[in-house]
This record gives structure tokens, sequence and C-alpha cells, in this order.
């Protein structure tokens, strides 16, 4: 007759499975533990977005009750329009365009603008009569409009005799 194999006596669990019971224990452990690490976080974040929102609340509350009817006279609110106007307009598109008429028979001895005025004044020396009036006429591209010769003179002390000249423009200002 054949052995039926029947044993009644329980078998001990094997090593594999006692390791990997215990490792499948221990990654549930660390789930856990990450878990709870990450619910605090969440929690403190919470905590500091409603911080900073009743901040904000508060914040926004003190401007609205202390906003004045008018915070500058009407002295400084006219300082300041004109400020902000001075500031818009593009100085370097000016100064770009004086320098490209300048040619090398032309030295600028000042520039004075007025952003009042819209308005530049121009000094500066010439070698020849023809050289001034070229640049007067170089001058008279955008932004700048209206180029006039104010006066001219012949440094008779200079043994070259350049031209000295006046040049008045005005500029458009885009604004």
């Amino acid at each position: 007759m054949r052995d039926l194999g029947l044993d009644f006596q329980p078998r001990r669990p094997g090593l594999l499975t006692v390791v990997l019971l215990f490792a499948g224990v221990l990654l549930c452990a660390d789930a856990w533990l990450e878990d709870r690490t990450l619910l605090s976080q969440q929690e403190e974040v919470e905590a500091r977005l409603a911080q900073a929102q009743r901040r904000a609340d508060r914040v926004d509350a003190g401007r609205r009750d202390s906003r004045p009817e008018n915070v500058f006279s009407a002295e400084e609110g006219k300082t300041l329009r004109q400020t902000i106007g001075l500031i818009r307009i593009d100085w370097e598109k000016l100064y770009r365009s004086i320098d490209a008429a300048t040619g090398e028979d032309v030295a600028l001895l000042a520039i004075r603008p007025s952003a009042a005025g819209k308005a530049v004044q121009i000094s500066g020396e010439a070698r020849n009569m023809a050289a001034a009036l070229a640049f007067v006429e170089a001058l008279r591209r955008e932004p700048l409009d209206k180029a006039v010769l104010l006066s001219h003179q012949i440094k008779q002390s200079d043994p070259q005799q350049p031209i000295l000249f006046e040049i008045a423009a005005t500029w458009l200002t885009g604004s």
C-alpha cells in the first residue's frame, strides 16, 4: 500500500516566510510614519496660510480705513505729474538722434533740453557755415522737429575761423 503522506505534526514556517512577513510589517510601519509626517506638514501649511490670510485682511482693512481723500496738495500733484512726464521722455532716443546728425565738421559744446517746452537748445561750432547748415538740416528728423539756426558767429581769434552757432529745436516726446 502506498504512503498517503498524512502528517499530523505541523511544519515550522520557513525562513523565507518570516523574512517576507517582517519586510511587510516594516513597509507598513514606514508608510504609516510617512503619512503622519505629511499630515503634520499639511496642518502646519494650512495654519500659516490662515495666518497670512488674516494679516492680509487686516492690512486691507487698514488701507480702506486710513486712505485720505487727497494724498498730495495741488502743487505737489502738479510737480509729481511733471516729474512723471520727464521720466516718460525717451532721452536716449533724443540724444541718439542729435549724435547721428553730428558730422565730423561739427563739435557740440552744450545741449540744453527743456522738457516743459519740449525744446532743446544746442550750442556748438562748425568748421564752416556749410557744415553748420548741414547739421541744422540733419537735425530735422524724428524725434526732433523744427530745427532753427538762432545765431552764428565767426570765431576771429582762432586761425581756422570756425563758426560758433546756437540752434533751437522742438521734439516729439511720443506722449
